[in-house]
């Protein structure tokens, strides 16, 4: 079922929002019971946005932590995550980037908003799962490099999990606070804003947040225009309630409204993205004997996707082309997911280890259609399904121990999961091409060990090791001769129903430390093998469906591939107000059974940068660079095309009053260089990869109170 043309509640949301706000008087500070002078005002939340980056069992938490303006920073959410050690995102269009990890993308990372699951929604991927979070409502972005999440999803060889804001409990009376921001930037006339109400008292909160984003086609470093129209409203809210002293129940709901998207690096643009999520969870954490916590989770996500070509070559009459005529193609397309997790938390004294035992489920569901008609008359040239009413379901358990000891902490977690697949129907022509049945089932089991041990009282030492097992998409499975998302290829691709799952095995080796003249060190090293790696190969026998399409046809099939890299961070804090980094990362990988690179590597890269801050840290300048190697090391037999180095210099600043008036400033490719992040998608029509924008510059405003 698709989302009607409902009336957009975005500019009523923000406009009442915004009213309340001015309207905003911290109440009064109670008296003291003995009617002395009263308590200090309590100062307004804030948002503590932050990226948290771990190579182990996210409980040990040996973290690296990436600031908070890297996400107020950015219109959205995955361009954050260039910034973020081992993290990157490759472009497809202006918004909705891709996220990456370690030569790791799409459905081989587990994310996750505020515990639950949720999938992109187009087969094209125009968005990543997490495209749909506004990056200014996300207090916390968690990322664990390595098949250690078991306990958050299912697949999970890396995992990213958002999590949204909600307003602090307060220790008196009710408290009622918000914010306004705005932000606008001249390279494409982009503008984002945010309008928040929240309130909290001891036992209760919640907030309602508005927010909108929006863009044009942007001048890329050469000052060619690159196709970069977009705009995106959402509306979230949440209630929460505590229930006695050591439970909480709280409920999140969002709407968003993306449309008319422009996707330089797809077939098609997008008309629309229509989201609905609804979260629902229960966490108590006390002590009753041997039981320390409990969750309970139930969650929906609803999309709706629409795709067009209406600015697309294929959208316009070409004589000598076939077909000479100008198409008209609709794309419709619907992913839901409906999800349930609970765990509880067991200890076996004050010196045993903390066990978490637990289960979850996800049912995935998928259908899309793609209609091609005559432009001029209308006329029905073919329909097929995309997605064929597909479904995943999805049902884990767990169990984890972690033990805590003088100098170390150590642990270990198992999962199983059993995967039930299958479509409604399938066309004659992909039963006769394709072996196996339709309808597939699957047990796959993943484990994890990791260890921190205290070196001394500077060094800390991370090691594990871990096997995660990925099932297919729906379009590894049962794709009928559709472009891939994940091969960058306008080419048509054939599913195979009975491909194997990734299984990934992988070691981590990381060191973390401060010398004696107080430069603070992060290394980290590490080797992935993946068994039963999901590839391509070309397929003479199969004939394309679309005469636009190029001649040779793949299939999905299954391989090895072996990755290793790793990442280097200095940082030194000269003194209160001056501080200094430099990071560098690096991936090398292998498609084992081709015998030449894996597709979509990131090459080496390096980040400098340098603070001065006044001592308080709420008022700063930062400048830093970015300097990527070229990337000759492609997959030759998938026609990856090679990618020029660059050097890149951003500036930020930030100015904040006692009022809570903050001002920023962002200055983006100061030098206007003209590159391309090898990630990035091409053109399927000239073959180029997308350019970055060229010098940007941006202002922004924020209030709260």
């Amino acid at each position: 079922m698709y989302f009607p043309e409902a009336r957009n509640p975005f500019p009523a949301a923000v406009a009442a929002v915004a009213a309340l706000l001015l309207l905003l008087n911290s109440p009064p500070a109670p008296a003291n019971q003995d009617g002395g002078e009263p308590e200090p005002k309590e100062q307004p939340p804030t948002v503590s946005a932050r990226i948290t980056v771990t190579a182990s069992l996210p409980e040990i938490q040996v973290e690296t932590t990436i600031p908070a303006e890297d996400l107020r920073n950015e219109s959205d959410l995955a361009a954050a995550f260039r910034a973020a050690p081992g993290l990157d995102a490759n472009r497809r269009g202006p918004i909705n980037l891709e996220p990456t990890l370690r030569g790791l993308q799409e459905n081989q990372i587990a994310m996750t908003v505020d515990g639950s699951r949720t999938f992109a929604a187009g087969p094209a991927r125009m968005d990543s799962d997490l495209s749909h979070v506004n990056p200014l409502t996300v207090d916390e972005v968690r990322v664990v490099k390595g098949p250690y999440a078991l306990m958050w999803s299912a697949g999970a060889m890396s995992a990213i999990d958002v999590v949204t804001w909600a307003p602090e409990f307060t220790a008196g009376g009710h408290r009622l606070s918000g914010a306004l921001s705005l932000d606008y930037g001249d390279n494409g006339n982009t503008s984002s804003g945010l309008a928040r109400l929240a309130g909290a008292a001891a036992s209760s909160r919640y907030a309602v947040t508005a927010g909108q984003r929006s863009g044009g086609d942007y001048e890329d470093g050469n000052g060619n225009a690159v196709p970069g129209d977009y705009t995106s409203e959402d509306l979230s809210w949440l209630f929460g309630v505590q229930t006695g002293s050591d439970g909480l129940f709280q409920y999140n709901g969002g709407y968003q409204s993306q449309e008319d998207i422009d996707y330089p690096g797809r077939l098609l643009d997008a008309s629309y993205f229509k989201t609905r999520s609804h979260n629902l969870k229960y966490v108590w954490n006390g002590e009753r004997r041997a039981l320390r916590g409990f969750m309970a989770q139930v969650y929906s996500n609803r999309k709706d996707h629409l795709m067009n070509n209406d600015g697309k070559p294929t959208g316009r009459d070409a004589p000598g082309r076939r077909p000479p005529f100008a198409l008209d193609i609709d794309l419709p397309t619907e992913s839901n997911t409906e999800g349930a997790r609970l765990s509880l938390d067991l200890a076996t004294g004050d010196d045993g280890p903390r066990w978490t035992v637990g289960a979850d489920r996800y049912r995935s569901r998928q259908q899309a259609e793609r209609l091609v008609q005559r432009r001029s008359n209308g006329f029905l040239i073919f329909q097929d399904l995309v997605w064929p009413d597909s479904r995943t379901d999805n049902l884990g358990v767990y169990a984890q121990g972690v033990r805590d000891t003088e100098r170390a902490s150590y642990g270990a977690a198992v999962r199983v999961d059993s995967v039930s697949a299958g479509i409604g129907q399938a066309t004659g022509f992909f039963r006769a091409n394709t072996e196996g049945a339709l309808d597939q089932d699957e047990t796959n089991l993943s484990a994890a060990v990791s260890g921190a041990f205290t070196l001394n009282d500077e060094w800390l030492l991370t090691v594990g090791a871990g096997r995660a097992v990925r099932t297919a998409t729906t379009l590894e499975r049962w794709s009928d001769r559709f472009p891939a998302s994940k091969f960058q290829l306008p080419a048509e691709f054939m599913g195979n129903p009975s491909i194997e799952p990734e299984v990934s095995n992988e070691i981590d080796l990381d060191v973390q430390g401060r010398t004696g003249s107080g430069l603070e060190v992060s290394a980290t090293l590490f080797y992935r093998r993946i068994d039963d790696y999901i590839t391509v190969a070309p397929d003479p026998s199969l004939p394309r469906r679309l005469p636009l399409s190029p001649p040779i046809v793949f299939r999905y099939v299954n391989g090895d591939a072996s990755f290793l890299g790793g990442e280097l961070g200095l940082r030194r804090r000269v003194s209160d107000i001056f501080s200094w980094r430099l990071e560098v990362e690096s991936v090398r990988a292998e498609d084992d059974t081709l015998d030449e690179p894996l597709l979509g590597i990131a090459p080496l890269s390096a980040r400098v940068g340098m603070r001065l801050q006044t001592p308080s840290g709420r008022d700063w300048i930062d400048l830093s660079g970015a300097v990527t190697d070229g990337q000759d090391r492609v997959a030759t037999s998938r026609f990856e095309i090679p990618t020029e180095g660059a050097e890149i210099l951003d500036l930020d600043a930030a100015w904040t009053l006692d009022s809570g008036l903050e001002f920023r400033l962002r200055a983006r490719n100061l030098t206007d260089e003209a590159y391309a992040s090898h990630l990035n998608a091409k053109n399927p029509f000239n073959g180029m990869r997308i350019l970055e924008p060229g010098r940007s510059l941006f202002a922004g405003i924020s209030f709260r109170r």
